[in-house]
């Protein structure tokens, strides 16, 4: 399974925060084709299982997407909105959007995100970032009874029209791929190709939990439930994390490059056991990876999952993301590669492992 195809597949269909129906659909036809069972909770998260050991141990990556909802709608047909997760409105003014009216891939309208031209602001406005209230969609409609008539209303989402494709030459096979939202459907893309390996040889010590979790843009809901209710023995989490570019220092970012491997985080929000047993998988099996220094919170579903029931054992494996919350993220295709690669070997070491929640360490006599 060419891993572009499946990348693009899934990040091409909106997944806004609450609003993942077509994502899901694709990424439970994928799971389906190499899980033992696949399920989808309360919340929306895609939980695939191969395997039947007793031990869980629950892969987790989130395929909910940042984007916008539209708030209003005036009596000229232009809409207003506000930010569904983390945006920066620096990056915003001048894009093209999908504003989403159905659950179908055509059930769109095409607008762009405007706001007052430079030239008819006061001097001293042109250098600041346009704030979110003063910005709005123009996508054509002349009133707001023809807006109805579209189907846009309060409550539409929209999503940065920006389709997948490779970064460079036209017709060509960069390893960079650039596109709006890899932020995680990236990571879930490589949880599909180390399905693809592991399906070969299931787990017999170890029952997987593949899940693809929603909601965590807005605060990591969906592997909060989905992990109080698979309560694994051992939980990894993957995620985007900043990559080193034009003014983005390594001393700022840990040194973390596109196409130089996943990046294996380590800090107080994972187990060291498991960060170690990842490496010295990753050395054994010429897996290339990088170490990412995450001295407090990482943000991402190994955040909630660490300490959820009596805590678990934790890890994170990272993809490194160049321009993330924009509308053109930049990833490597060789470095989701490797992320499945090593999320696959990983797996089969943790078969062997004798890893412990608890460990006594003194009884008195």
């Amino acid at each position: 399974m060419e891993i572009f195809s499946v990348l693009k597949d899934i990040v091409d269909r909106p997944g806004v925060t609450g609003f993942e129906d077509q994502r899901r659909e694709r990424v439970v036809e994928y799971f389906s084709k190499f899980c033992d069972t696949v399920s989808v909770d309360v919340i929306g998260n895609v939980i695939g299982t191969l395997g039947s050991g007793e031990r869980s141990v629950m892969l987790a990556g989130h395929y909910d997407q940042i984007g916008f909802m539209v708030k209003y709608v005036d009596e000229k047909g232009f809409a207003y909105f506000s930010p569904v997760g983390g945006w920066d409105p620096r990056v915003i003014y001048g894009a093209r959007v999908k504003i989403w009216t159905g659950n179908d891939p055509d059930s769109y309208v095409v607008g762009t995100i405007g706001a007052r031209p430079a030239h008819l602001v006061e001097r001293e406005e042109r250098t600041k970032a346009v704030k979110f209230e003063e910005l709005h969609v123009d996508f054509g409609a002349k009133s707001r009874e023809e807006a109805e008539g579209w189907g846009v209303r309060p409550g539409c989402v929209m999503t940065i029209d920006s389709p997948v494709s490779r970064l460079g030459k036209a017709q060509g096979d960069s390893d960079l791929a650039v596109g709006a939202g890899f932020d995680d459907a990236c990571a879930v893309a490589s949880f599909i190709k180390a399905l693809e390996v592991l399906a070969e040889d299931p787990p017999e010590k170890l029952k997987l939990y593949m899940v693809a979790t929603v909601q965590e843009e807005i605060g990591l809901r969906g592997a909060q439930v989905s992990g109080f209710n698979i309560a694994p023995w051992c939980a990894i989490a993957s995620d985007v994390t900043h990559a080193v570019a034009p003014g983005v220092k390594p001393s700022r970012v840990g040194d973390v490059k596109l196409g130089e491997g996943p990046a294996i985080a380590v800090g107080a929000n994972f187990t060291r056991a498991l960060w170690e047993l990842m490496e010295e998988v990753a050395k054994r099996e010429g897996i290339p990876y990088q170490i990412e220094p995450v001295p407090a919170g990482s943000g991402t579903d190994a955040w909630a999952l660490q300490v959820l029931r009596g805590g678990t054992i934790t890890g994170l494996i990272s993809v490194p993301n160049r321009y993330m919350h924009s509308p053109n993220e930049v990833i490597s295709l060789r470095d989701l590669e490797n992320v499945a690669r090593l999320i696959a070997a990983t797996v089969r070491e943790l078969e062997k492992s004798d890893l412990r929640h608890t460990r006594e360490v003194f009884r008195r006599r």
